[in-house]
This record gives C-alpha cells, sequence and structure tokens, in this order.
C-alpha cells in the first residue's frame, strides 16, 4: 500500500487545531517542538508517532484538571525526542499554578486596528434586542410540550414583576420599551396569562405622558384582541378607586405626579377602552360589583370609591342608572344589617354603645397611605364585644357619609327646574325605592325619597301614587304591599314642606280604597283577622296615623263659617265651643269603617289608636272610648274566616302560640320609616323637612301619665334605638377628603 502524505493545508490545520487543544494545559511549548517536527515531514509513518505522542501528552494534562484523574497508560512511557526540553507545567493544579513564582508570564501585545466595543448597560438595550427576547420568550413558551423552553419567559416575568421602588426595577425607557414589544405580539397572548398579568400589575399611573399611552393602548390592545381578559383589566383599574397611595406618584426617575392627575388617568383608560370595545360595558359593572370595597373596609377607602364609582357615572351617562343603583343597593344593605346588629346587643353592650369611643377611633391626619380605621398592634387585644362595636360605629359612620355624599350629588341634578316625570334623577330614585328601599327594613336610606319628593308638589304627588300603586297593585307580595302603606302614611304625616292640598288628595284616595275593600270583605268576615284582612288595616293604620299628625288639614273651618275670620285658629274655634268642619267624606268614611265588623281598632296599633282615640275626642271629631273598651274583652284568633277574592292570607284557627302570645300577636306593628333622623353628618339634609309631633293645644297639660302609657309604647324602643345611632355615629370620624 502506498504510504500517503499530507498536504501542507491538511498538516496546516492539524497545528492549529493542537496548539488550540493544548494552549490552556500549560504544554505549549513542548507541544510546539512536537508540530514543528509534524509538520516538516510527510512521511506518513512519522506523523503517526507523533500523533500518538500528542494523544499520550493529552491524557497526561488530564491527570492534573479539576475533573478526576484518568488510568495509567498500557506502555510505558516512549522515549521522547532528543532536544525536547523537559516541562512539568502540566502537573501543576489549578490552584498551585497560582502560587508557582517561575511561571513565565505571557506577553500580549495590542493591535492599534482592532475594533473596540463596549456592551451596552442592560437598561439601555435596544429595542430590536427587545423586541427579540419578547419574541423568543413568546415563542418558546408557546412551543410544543417537547420543544417547550421557559426560562427566557421566566426572566421577562422576573423583570416585570419588579418592585417599582427596588434597586434592580428596569428604568422607564426600557420598561417602555417592553411594553411596545408585548403590544407588538398581543396577538400571541391568549396562553401568555402570567405575561399579561404581571403586566397588569404595572406601577403605571404615576410615570410620563408618553409611558402612559403606551401603556393605554396596550390595554386597548389586549381587550380587542382577547376578550378573556377584559373584567381582568377591569378589575385592575377599578380597584384602583379605593386605594391609590400618593407614592405611586413619586417612582424613581419619573417626575412627580399628584393623585388627582392618576386618577384622571385612571378614568380615561377606562373610557378608552369602552369607546374602541363596546362589549367591555357588560365587564366593567361586573368589575365595580366584585371590586366594591365590604363594610368593614377602612372609611376613607369606602367612600373614595364611591365617589369614583359617581363621577365615572357622569362621565359615562349610559352606566349611569346602572351605577347609581350598585351605590343605593350597597347603601340599604348596610342600613339593615346596622339594625341587625343593633337590635341583638345586650343592655350592656348598649350602654357602651353609647359611651364615648377611646381616642383611636378619633380625627387621624389625612394620610394616603394609611386611615383612621387601621389595625394597630394595640387593637388586636381588644374583646369580642368591643370588635363588634367598634365595627358597629365604623358601618354606621360609612353609612351616614355615603348618605351625605348621595344628597349633596342629586341636588343639582333635581332642582334644575324640570317636571318630576321627565327628570331623570327623579325616575331613578323612584326605581331604587320600588327597587331596593321598600322590600327591606331600612333605616336612613329612605329619606333621599323623602327629601327630594318635597321638592315640589309635583314631586310629592307623584311620589304618593307610586306609593298607592304598590300598595293596590295585585302583583305585588303581601309584605310590599304592607309596607307601601306606612310609606304613604308616614310620608304625608312627616312632611312638613307637602302642602294641604296633596294632604287631602291622599288621605281621601286611601279612605275611598278603605271604603271600597269593606264593602267587598264585610259580608264574609265573622270578626277582626289580621291575617285574613291585612292590607284593608294596613290602610286604616295609615289613614289613623296621618290623621294624628295632619287634622288641621283636613279642616275646612269652623261650623259656624261666618264667624271665621282670615287668621281663623282651629284650636281657637274649639275654645269658643264651635265644632270644626271637616274635608267633605272623610268623617263619614271613617266612621263608617271605625264601627264595621272588621273592627279595624282592634287590629290596628294600639299605641296609635290610643292617641287618635284621645285627638279625635278633644276635636269633637268622633267619641270611640266605648268601642275600645269593648275591644279589650275581645280575644283575637279565635275565629276562622275565608274569603274569595281580594284578600291577602287565609284565615286560620287559634293555636296554643296565639293563647300564650295574646292579641298583641294578631295586631300590626308601629311601623313607619320615616321616624326621626339621627345621623349627625347628614342630619342637616333633612331638618327643615320633618314635622315634629305636636300635640293639639288643650291637650298638651293632660294628665302625663295618660299621655305616657299611650305613646310609650310606640315611640320608647324606637326612640332609644334612634339615639343610640345617633350617639354611636357622632362619636365617629370620616375622612374628609378622597
Amino acid at each position: 500500500m502506498p504510504l500517503r502524505l499530507w498536504s501542507n493545508t491538511e498538516a496546516a490545520a492539524w497545528e492549529y487545531g493542537f496548539k488550540a487543544y493544548f494552549h490552556s494545559g500549560g504544554v505549549t511549548g513542548r507541544v510546539s517542538k512536537i508540530l514543528a517536527n509534524f509538520t516538516s515531514t510527510r512521511n506518513f509513518s512519522t506523523r503517526q508517532y507523533i500523533s500518538n505522542t500528542i494523544r499520550y501528552t493529552a491524557k497526561m494534562v488530564s491527570l492534573t484538571s479539576p475533573g478526576g484523574a484518568m488510568p495509567p497508560p498500557n506502555k510505558p512511557l516512549t522515549r521522547p525526542i532528543l532536544g525536547m526540553k523537559r516541562d512539568s507545567s502540566y502537573i501543576d493544579t489549578d490552584d498551585e499554578a497560582g502560587l508557582s513564582s517561575s511561571t513565565k508570564k505571557l506577553r500580549v501585545t495590542f493591535d492599534p486596528n482592532v475594533n473596540v466595543r463596549i456592551m451596552e448597560d442592560g437598561n439601555d438595550k435596544s429595542f430590536d434586542l427587545v423586541k427579540e427576547e419578547v419574541r423568543q420568550a413568546i415563542e418558546r413558551h408557546l412551543a410544543p410540550a417537547d420543544q417547550r423552553d421557559d426560562t427566557q419567559y421566566l426572566k421577562l416575568l422576573q423583570l416585570l414583576n419588579q418592585d417599582a421602588f427596588s434597586s434592580e426595577v428596569p428604568s422607564p425607557r426600557l420598561l417602555k420599551k417592553y411594553i411596545l414589544a408585548i403590544d407588538g405580539r398581543v396577538n400571541r397572548l391568549g396562553q401568555c396569562g402570567k405575561l399579561v398579568a404581571a403586566v397588569l400589575d404595572l406601577s403605571w399611573s404615576g410615570r410620563e405622558d408618553a409611558f402612559v399611552a403606551q401603556y393605554t393602548k396596550f390595554l386597548c390592545d389586549l381587550a380587542s384582541a382577547h376578550g378573556k381578559y377584559i373584567l381582568g383589566v377591569m378589575e385592575k383599574l377599578v380597584a384602583h378607586f379605593a386605594k391609590l397611595p400618593a407614592s405611586l406618584g413619586r417612582l424613581p426617575e419619573e417626575t412627580p405626579v399628584p393623585r388627582t392627575r392618576m386618577f384622571a388617568r385612571l378614568h380615561l383608560a377606562i373610557k378608552t377602552i369602552l369607546r374602541i370595545v363596546p362589549s367591555a360595558s357588560d365587564s366593567l359593572m361586573r368589575a365595580l360589583k366584585l371590586t366594591f370595597p365590604n363594610d368593614l373596609e377602612t372609611t376613607k377607602s369606602y367612600l373614595q370609591y364611591q365617589k369614583h364609582l359617581l363621577r365615572l357615572a357622569d362621565e359615562v351617562p349610559e352606566f349611569k342608572a346602572e351605577i347609581l343603583a350598585l351605590v343605593v343597593q350597597k347603601l340599604v344593605s348596610m342600613d339593615v344589617q346596622v339594625q341587625q346588629d343593633i337590635e341583638e346587643l345586650e343592655d350592656e353592650d348598649e350602654d357602651k354603645l353609647l359611651q364615648r369611643p377611646s381616642s383611636k377611633d378619633g380625627n387621624a391626619e389625612d394620610s394616603d397611605d394609611s386611615d383612621i380605621e387601621s389595625v394597630s398592634e394595640s387593637e388586636e387585644t381588644i374583646t369580642e364585644e368591643e370588635q363588634r362595636l367598634r365595627e358597629l360605629r365604623l358601618k354606621v359612620t360609612k353609612m351616614d357619609a355615603t348618605l351625605d355624599m348621595l344628597f349633596d350629588y342629586y341636588t343639582p341634578l333635581l332642582e334644575d327646574g324640570c317636571s318630576p316625570v321627565s327628570n331623570e334623577a327623579y325616575q331613578q330614585l323612584l326605581s331604587h325605592f320600588s327597587t331596593f328601599i321598600l322590600p327591606n327594613r331600612c333605616r336612613h336610606t329612605q329619606f333621599l325619597q323623602f327629601h327630594f319628593s318635597q321638592a315640589s308638589p309635583a314631586h310629592t304627588n307623584l311620589f304618593a301614587e307610586r306609593c298607592l300603586q304598590l300598595a293596590v297593585q295585585n302583583t305585588g307580595s303581601s309584605s310590599h304591599r304592607l309596607n307601601a302603606c306606612a310609606y304613604i302614611a308616614s310620608f304625608v304625616a312627616r312632611g312638613s314642606h307637602i302642602s294641604s292640598d296633596s294632604v287631602q288628595h291622599v288621605f281621601l284616595i286611601l279612605c275611598h280604597f278603605l271604603e271600597d275593600m269593606r264593602q267587598r270583605y264585610e259580608p264574609t268576615c265573622r270578626g277582626p283577622d289580621r291575617r285574613s284582612f291585612s292590607l284593608y288595616y294596613a290602610v286604616a293604620q295609615a289613614i289613623l296615623y296621618i290623621f294624628c299628625f295632619r287634622w288641621r288639614d283636613l279642616v275646612t273651618g269652623s261650623s259656624t263659617p261666618e264667624l271665621d275670620t282670615e287668621d281663623f285658629s282651629e284650636e281657637d274655634a274649639l275654645a269658643e265651643g264651635r265644632d270644626l268642619a271637616w274635608y267633605p267624606e272623610v268623617k263619614e268614611i271613617m266612621m263608617r269603617n271605625i264601627y264595621c265588623k272588621l273592627n279595624p281598632l282592634k287590629v290596628c296599633s294600639q299605641a296609635i289608636v290610643g292617641e287618635f282615640a284621645k285627638i279625635a275626642h278633644h276635636l269633637r271629631f268622633m267619641y270611640i272610648f266605648p268601642l275600645l273598651e269593648t275591644n279589650k274583652r275581645l280575644r283575637l284568633g279565635q275565629t276562622f274566616s275565608y274569603y274569595g277574592t281580594g284578600g291577602i292570607d287565609i284565615g286560620r284557627r287559634e293555636t296554643a302560640w296565639d293563647r300564650k302570645a295574646g292579641d298583641a300577636h294578631h295586631q300590626l306593628e308601629a311601623y313607619f320609616p320615616f321616624d326621626p333622623y339621627h345621623l349627625p353628618k347628614s342630619k342637616r339634609w333633612v331638618e327643615n323637612d320633618y314635622n315634629e309631633w305636636k300635640l293639639p293645644r288643650g291637650l298638651q297639660n293632660n294628665d302625663e301619665d295618660d299621655e305616657s302609657e299611650s305613646n310609650d309604647e310606640y315611640d320608647s324602643e324606637e326612640e332609644d334605638l334612634r339615639e343610640a345611632v345617633g350617639q354611636y355615629a357622632a362619636s365617629s370620624t370620616v375622612a374628609a377628603s378622597c
């Protein structure tokens, strides 16, 4: 076989490779001589020998490497070629090599023609590099499972999740490049939920205008491309309504931005998304409900959230009705809960409720990042009862401040001179009354309706008609119809701005309705029965209640009108021994119903019946004390009555519980929703709207025991409750600025 000779090109390649391989092993000098012989000869056998020598040298170098020693060769060392100088540097370890003093230093020369480049700072990457990073992160994350590599994706998440005040946070300029790069691949973010969440969590509202504009564009593009992210976007935006610390407007390397401007940017972002993606409206309302602060949230956050809801309602009119309904619904819920909590208090707890709370509930410095109700370490040791009282006080404070805010919001909307029929704001109030207020036993929310329904006779009549409609319509539930009767009675009796004409109009309608029911029920009636004829008794009680408060408006003069003067006074006419003239049909209808078989005086609240009896007797309107004495000997619940149509409840026989509970179990309660208003902050709106209880002149000097006997049952418990709420709320402080 002929001997194969290597070409010069092959020899040069071998030389280059060997030098590169052994340069780091410390044997460069020895190998250089070997390679000199390698390249000078063209004989294949000689080259074969030199190759074996080089391989063995490589093995010897590996013995001293950190990776571990290799086993000794099977053959003894081949004698090196004469003239080669021994070099023991290959047996030095890494640590020892650094300690050797005989190591010859390498000479380094610099070529002045070399183009020197300085690597870019990590916070000053080019946009092309950022785009490539984002592209690789997303593409590799979305690759098939066997090819998926999330290394770059996780790095991107780590970068975006940095705290805004951390020293490792990207610069605003670099962060903007990442937002722009991610926005460029927004269509690929459908399966990148964590990346989207990281971007949504960024602190953006306190940055420069260009960044805010780019971020808002990303939100719009994301909502347009992926409907599943719209709710998350809206939640992140509206959540800042409750809490937006001023510190977010003082980010590093950014010009300070005031909170008012950050709030304006939030509202602008929401409006922009709604304009570009109209379908986001449903998600917005869901987000508003989900992020609404709970009852135990700080007062500041609770009020701030609602103020921005009202602002959003003005900015986006198509959402006004839904937003206002949400605010009123939450207010009613809290109102009802407060009443239940107060009713569950023990006597000792009520005493504590009236006590002045400790200084921790007092005024505090208005801070953007703290609140007066923040839990401190000392509060962790309070008892369960003290915690209940504290939570109750906070709820009352929030309710008071919310009502004050709503009074202030509705006032300009209802004082524009429009007819209540065409006034959108008043129509919304009527809708909220029917939907949220009437079905619930709230204590204060209804005063919104009470105040604004006295704005004009037209407002009064419209509200009265709504209550009457709810009372007479057969489609409503029994409880709703009874509550409507209580509302119309309390409104007409207590409204100080309700004219005499309106009082007469409503009173006569109620009388005719009562008479109509009497004519239908009396033929089948076997005696007073609240369960069978509850609506009838509710209307009768409303008439008695209105009469006690507004009897003067039902008087048209005296029985001797020729003696009446311009300054006619009912009390003066009675003092002169003259009878009063009453509005047509009022006295006749009331007489027929009071003495009918339905016997309303036995079923109506005895406190109201007793007061009516005294006033009617004093006015020479009606003398009913003999009937009251007869009713004392009548037991309710012993009759069984059934009627064909028009009733609400089917009568039943008396049970053991009925006998034990007595007549009170079968009588109406004295529920009138417009009782005195005691919330301290919002009380100013209704102080002049309220008609206080006033006895006719001449009854005021009667025996105080008789008067208290008729009033205590009706007023004492409610007054104690009102005063408790009033004192409790008065001691709380509401954060003034949001």
